[in-house]
């Protein structure tokens, strides 16, 4: 069923805020009730919407669709503040809030129970088990959903609450929770905790209630209050957690806030305004405020106040932002004249303007968002709906008893702010910044190299300690290789292009042009060039055909129509005939000849195509890069690693090492590493009755895997754009990299980013263009 949403009332503000800056920046609320209803037991509490954008994955409608979280809170026999919580429960709303679903239990988060005598602990009980006795319970509270972008997913977070027998511990473990939304199923996964750092201060660490920063590429920015469990006061963090669509890894953590004054500082909210970072938190006296140029080191907390210097009166409650890009607001609950009868002054719920340089909040701008009916308001929620609207979700919490006497039901209330002008908020970047956290694993990851042999041992056994060491063992690894693979007929390196076609296209020139990139094979592609005095940096780009890349195919693969738009020259090229006759690669000098493994072939096209890109007069030859998706990233990785002329490189879920399991990474197959005579091996994965041939088996045998040839790019930079086939661990290879590079005095020359799904999207694909242009470019 749904529930019908009516208006409660509306009204407008459309005054010009003008305290800050002489701009019309304004907006217009509208009120609307979700639920509402109150049987004196229970009531909601906790109501935050996340939002699944329109056309995202999940949600292929025109309007976006409102998931909103909600939690029980137990009144019968819980004392004031006894936050006494069942399981979380959703609702939501297809139609911008006009229509409800009726609440529905997650059984994800259900309570967990310590069992006597079993070895299995309840999630998020390991940081300290010695807190725990038999029968204590915990779930999930504070929750808020958002969208998550670089994965296009639903990511919420909060944190852990405990129980024994129906009282809270107040000695207890707490842990940053999350979980993820499943569209098709309209519920959420089963809940996990971050693996924190192991400390004391960690083992009372959570982000319940909180606004977090989604960054590009899939880090995140999570503020969390933190203490030993023994203690009373609490401090306030900013964790860089990556989310790769499936978990919630640990980074590194900024500097630490507190004061000494009951409970220190908690409960914080993080935002992003006009390049700096905001922060906000709760306090029993009163709120805080704080301000950061990276989102982890904070500049020394300020009270919150108006801007003639009074007190702001908000104490012992939550603060969150509203971002606009153009305007920073604050809502707050705070003392009045006329709500000494609610609880902790806990409504009306109110919004101001913030003045980002002063730090203060803009009395002349205050207006009463939600007004107060006995019941407090306190605990709520904010989400950018679109970018025409921005929503404040907030449920009356019936306590103590009787507040329902001032006109109060439980009802969960919609403040929709509707903008004058649309609201694109995003975190603004540089390429440097965008692509500077994907040089460091999760901390899970960071060291480990599993199962790879290290590339910094000679054939003999004798280690690499100095960078001419790594010269000489970097020989030995291509002379290896290529004994395996077969040798390359000699580089094209004076090409003779044909030009076939030309048009302007935007902003650059669009040449289709044909090429020699075998001794007896010519092939045709595209090269663009931008607009503009030179010379320029240039990117290859391969592909199952050329025409993808330019904007003629599937979406997201557009690769070299975006780096023209940014200024770099490119080349498309792709293996059409073989694509089309289902044999893929190059296999030279025939089909039924091969002298060189396929994809080592894919390499030697792609290096004579370096040569075709760095004959041009608009081409700065020693800026030139290559890039590719799925078949196109082994194709680039191959290329890169095997030709030292490429400056940099970037493969999209390419499967960069062996992995029999998947069966998207089949380097096994005769277009790749298993040449062998037809009739070919059925394709699929590896069984009995379909073994891998050619040099594929061998390689395995002999215990080779393709970090020996990651290593080869040291000291030139590469990106894994990480998807399905690439997940974070990925990095137990891609270590081994960073070792060599750390012989040659190198860092930050080998990163990864992460994403759930195989294909490419707009999030993943801007970090590729930010790697390029923080190494080709010219920053």
């Amino acid at each position: 069923m749904r529930n019908l949403c009516w208006i409660y009332f509306a009204f407008a503000m459309l005054t010009p805020l003008v305290a800050v800056a002489q701009d019309d920046l304004a907006f217009t609320v509208e009120r609307s009730i979700a639920h509402h209803g109150f049987d004196g037991t229970r009531c909601w509490v906790h109501a935050r919407a996340g939002v699944i954008p329109a056309g995202q994955p999940g949600n292929k409608s025109q309007q976006p669709l409102v998931v909103m979280t909600m939690q029980p809170l137990m009144l019968h026999g819980a004392d004031l503040g006894a936050d006494l919580f069942d399981a979380l429960h959703q609702t939501n709303s297809y139609d911008r809030g006009e229509t409800w679903t009726d609440p529905s239990l997650q059984d994800s988060f259900a309570r967990q129970r310590v069992v006597a005598g079993s070895d299995r602990l309840p999630t998020g009980a390991a940081m300290a088990p010695e807190l725990l006795h038999a029968g204590d319970e915990t779930t999930v509270c504070d929750f808020t959903p958002a969208w998550h972008a670089a994965s296009q997913r639903l990511l919420g977070l909060g944190h852990t609450v405990w129980y024994r027998n129906d009282h809270v511990l107040p000695v207890r473990p707490r842990g940053i929770a999350y979980a993820v939304y499943d569209t098709l199923g309209k519920r959420w996964s089963a809940w996990d905790t971050v693996d924190l750092p192991m400390e004391p201060k960690f083992e009372c660490a959570g982000s319940g209630s909180g606004q977090r920063v989604d960054l590009p590429g899939g880090d995140v920015l999570i503020p969390i209050s933190m203490k030993e469990p023994t203690q009373n006061q609490y401090a306030v963090t900013v964790c860089r957690c990556r989310f790769d669509g499936r978990t919630l890894d640990y980074v590194e953590h900024g500097n630490e806030l507190t004061i000494p004054i009951k409970r220190g500082l908690y409960e914080p909210s993080l935002t992003f305004f006009q390049g700096r970072y905001f922060l906000t938190m709760r306090n029993d006296d009163h709120g805080y405020v704080s301000v950061s140029d990276d989102g982890l080191h904070f500049a020394k907390q300020q009270r919150w106040t108006f801007d003639d210097g009074s007190d702001l009166g908000n104490y012992n409650t939550q603060q969150h932002w509203v971002t606009h890009r153009d305007g920073l607001y604050l809502v707050y609950t705070r003392r009045s004249k006329d709500n000494s009868h609610v609880f902790r002054h806990r409504a009306p719920l109110y919004i101001a303007r913030v003045d980002p340089d002063e730090l203060h909040v803009i009395r002349s701008t205050e207006k009463i968002l939600v007004p107060q009916r006995g019941a407090r308001l306190g605990n709520f929620g904010v989400t950018d709906v679109s970018p025409d609207e921005t929503w404040v979700t907030v449920a009356e919490w019936m306590q103590p008893d009787g507040v329902e006497k001032h006109g109060s039901d439980n009802s969960v209330f919609i403040a929709k702010l509707k903008w004058n002008r649309p609201n694109d908020i995003a975190v603004d970047s540089t390429p440097a910044t965008t692509i500077g956290p994907y040089f460091t694993p999760p901390r899970r990851w960071q060291g480990e190299t599993g199962p790879y042999t290290s590339p910094l041992q000679f054939a003999d056994g004798s280690r690499v300690t100095t960078p001419d060491d790594w010269r000489r063992r970097r020989a030995e690894i291509v002379d290896q290789w290529e004994g395996l693979m077969g040798k390359w007929p000699p580089l094209i390196k004076q090409p003779e292009v044909t030009l076939l076609e030309t048009s302007h296209r935007e902003s650059f020139t669009q040449h289709h042009i044909q090429f020699r990139w075998t001794p007896n094979q010519t092939t045709k592609g595209y090269l663009l060039i931008p607009d503009g005095p030179g010379p320029h940096p240039g990117v290859v780009t391969v592909y199952y055909e050329p025409e993808t890349a330019i904007g003629m195919g599937k979406a997201d693969r557009d690769f070299a129509l975006q780096l023209v738009r940014r200024g770099f020259v490119t080349l498309s090229i792709g293996t059409t005939q073989s694509t089309q006759a289902r044999t893929y690669s190059i296999h030279y000098p025939d089909l039924d000849d091969v002298q060189v493994e396929p994809l080592s072939m894919l390499g030697y096209a792609a290096a004579n195509a370096w040569y075709v890109l760095a004959s041009r007069p608009e081409v700065d030859s020693k800026r030139i890069g290559i890039v590719g998706h799925s078949y196109g990233g082994k194709w680039a990785m191959f290329a890169a690693c095997l030709f030292p002329n490429y400056a940099c490189a970037a493969w999209s879920d390419a499967g960069i090492v062996f992995d029999e399991d998947q069966e998207d990474v089949n380097y096994w197959e005769p277009w790749y590493l298993g040449s062998h005579p037809r009739p070919w091996r059925k394709r699929g994965l590896i069984t009995n009755d379909n073994p891998a041939r050619g040099l594929y088996p061998e390689l395995i045998a002999a215990g080779r895997d393709l970090h020996e040839l990651h290593v080869l790019m040291a000291p030139r930079p590469f990106l894994v754009s990480g998807g399905a086939v690439d997940p974070p661990s990925r990095w137990q290879a891609l270590n081994l990299s960073i070792e060599v590079n750390r012989v040659l005095g190198h860092r930050n020359r080998v990163a990864m980013t992460n994403r759930p799904d195989h294909a490419p999207n707009e999030d993943s694909n801007e970090v590729i263009y930010s790697f390029f242009q923080h190494f080709l470019g010219d920053e």
